[in-house]
């Protein structure tokens, strides 16, 4: 037994040894390599922005490009305070500079209506009830995730009526109760009986099979269109919930439904999601919501602009249901690490150029997608290793491309705190 014992603490030692070795060699080529990208910055200083965290980003290197684009597309890592302010950042800023009032977000339709009642009311209880449906558990019971909406609406309190943000949701059904809620208020809205199954499988039968019949017995007027597109669109989604459609092809059937019937076509458009959903090439030889964008056979196929963040010690609101017990606290919400320089867990190639040119307890916009830029020809900044990396699928799929084929921006956010839980 003892010697059982002896063996399987030199094998942890030697482990140990071997992760400290790989990650100190990892960062040492790394660094040889990020001689040029560390230049480039020094040479171009002029392509970055960067403020203390008590500042606002003033997006100035955005400015050529809101001409020539559509849609921005902004990813995250979710539960993280700067992330959540840069968002808002972000919208207040297009809106401002663009004229842009739609809000794509990782939400589904009925929680996007339960959102714009809030806009409209200020009855904060429609915030908690959507935030605390969202399939974005870090989210729930969130002080900065809401203090988001809080903002927006005083945002919009202070534009004029045709320069108001509405948020339009695009994920797949994320809750069935939300769904069913909406979908009474609708039919009451229509005279008609709000009477449904409330057992999901019998809801969902009943959706495939009546719902159509409701729908087809409908008067269709100026008064009606609208509350009868809705209960359509929400049907089309409800059909889809147990069906093997990906998440990202319903995100982009939505968005393609939404863009036609809200003629979208020549507007600014602005998006929040997972950083997954945003990239704008395969990832794992999966193609997500910002690779469909981008395809043919997409409206803004060609204007569209992704900025994801990277981010140096700093730490993340983590669901603590989702972590193993030696990590979780007792809350519903555990403080916990996140870092793009550790080997071990996630390490983005590149991080390290942006820590040389940047200050702790800082934001900083990095525009990568000039004709001369070094990550046209690389892939910094989007490849990494680490066990995050290998088990959260984010892997490269095509070796050929370079980093502005998946964004053309980057935040790096250094020493943000967590999104703050509600006491």
């Amino acid at each position: 037994m003892k010697n059982k014992i002896l063996k399987g603490i030199k094998y942890l030692f030697i482990t140990f040894l071997l992760c400290l070795l790989y990650g100190f060699s990892v960062k040492r080529y790394d660094n040889y390599l990020g001689k040029e990208y560390v230049q480039y910055w020094d040479d171009n200083k002029s392509l970055f922005e960067s403020v203390k965290q008590n500042k606002t980003l003033t997006f100035r290197n955005l400015d050529e490009y809101v001409k020539t684009n559509d849609l921005f597309l902004y990813g995250e890592f979710h539960g993280i305070k700067e992330t959540i302010k840069i968002d808002f950042e972000l919208i207040k800023y297009l809106n401002k500079n663009a004229g842009m009032k739609i809000h794509l977000a990782e939400i589904d339709f009925s929680q996007a209506y339960f959102l714009n009642e809030y806009l409209l009311t200020g009855d904060e209880k429609r915030i908690d009830y959507v935030l605390n449906s969202w399939i974005i558990n870090h989210g729930h019971n969130n002080l900065d995730y809401k203090n988001k909406w809080i903002q927006i609406r005083k945002l919009n309190s202070i534009n004029s009526e045709d320069s108001q943000i509405r948020v339009y949701g695009i994920d797949k059904v994320q809750n069935i109760n939300v769904t069913q809620n909406h979908l009474k208020i609708l039919l009451s809205k229509l005279n008609l009986s709000s009477d449904i199954p409330q057992d999901e499988n019998l809801f969902l039968e009943w959706t495939e099979y009546e719902l159509p019949k409701v729908i087809a017995s409908i008067n269709l007027n100026t008064t009606t269109i609208d509350y009868v597109r809705d209960i359509e669109h929400i049907r089309k989604n409800l059909v889809d919930y147990y069906k093997t459609t990906t998440r990202e092809d319903v995100m982009f059937l939505n968005f393609i439904d939404l863009y036609k019937r809200y003629n979208f076509q020549g507007q600014k458009i602005y998006g929040s999601f997972g950083e997954a959903h945003v990239l704008q090439k395969e990832m794992n030889k999966k193609k997500n919501f910002g690779t469909l964008v981008t395809n043919q056979n997409s409206p803004v196929k060609s204007k569209t602009y992704t900025i994801i963040s990277r981010y140096l010690d700093s730490y993340m609101d983590a669901p603590s249901k989702y972590l193993p017990f030696f990590l979780k606290s007792n809350e519903e919400h555990t403080k916990t690490t996140v870092s793009c320089d550790n080997t071990f867990l996630l390490y983005h190639f590149g991080i390290s150029d942006l820590k040389k040119i940047t200050n702790e307890n800082t934001n900083t916009f990095f525009d990568i997608n000039k004709i001369k830029s070094p990550y046209q020809n690389s892939l910094r900044l989007m490849e990494s290793t680490g066990l995050l990396s290998l088990f959260s699928g984010m892997k490269i799929t095509d070796k050929n491309t370079s980093a502005t084929d998946y964004a053309q921006a980057v935040i790096l956010i250094r020493n943000s705190n967590w999104a703050e839980p509600l006491k």
